[in-house]
């Protein structure tokens, strides 16, 4: 398989928020390039196939709508060549002290605990994206360059 060795610009940030321990730190950042839409995307696609971009568009739009209903039904979506799709989510936690409060009758096992635990803690639902070894190494051949340009001063 052909690796495409990629350059990606770093922009400058400053850390501004006074309660962290690295406070006024310097980090880089990978700086953002116009994003690609899905025309763009299925017009690349068509330059490195022998399928049509109106065909692969329609496939894509098929495919989006698939990942879309079967990660939200609880599935993982694992893509070849890209990696897999799956929810996560963030929950309140609850103590066995804050069981034991509510329900002094109660010597929770985990079990019990699971139980006990409803769709009420849950705050929300996010998308995880785990990506394939073969991009896990792309990214390790990726080179970086500064983007100097804001760092430079009329004068």
């Amino acid at each position: 398989m052909l690796l495409v060795m990629g350059k990606i610009k770093i922009k400058l940030y400053q850390n501004n928020n006074p309660k962290s321990d690295q406070y006024k730190f310097f980090y880089g950042r990978a700086y953002q390039a116009t994003p690609i839409d899905e025309s763009t995307l299925c017009e690349h696609a068509a330059l490195d196939s022998n399928i049509e971009k109106s065909e692969i568009a329609t496939v894509y739009d098929a495919e989006a709508k698939q990942i879309k209903e079967l990660v939200c039904n609880g599935h993982a979506i694992k893509v070849e060549g890209l990696g897999i799709f799956k929810i996560g989510v963030s929950s309140k936690g609850v103590s066995e002290a804050e069981i034991k409060e509510r329900h002094p009758e109660f010597d929770p096992t985990k079990d019990d605990i699971c139980k006990y635990l409803s769709a009420k803690q849950i705050k929300k639902a996010r998308l995880l994206f785990t990506p394939c070894e073969e991009i896990k190494e792309a990214l390790r051949s990726v080179k970086f360059e500064t983007d100097k340009s804001e760092w430079e001063t009329e004068g």
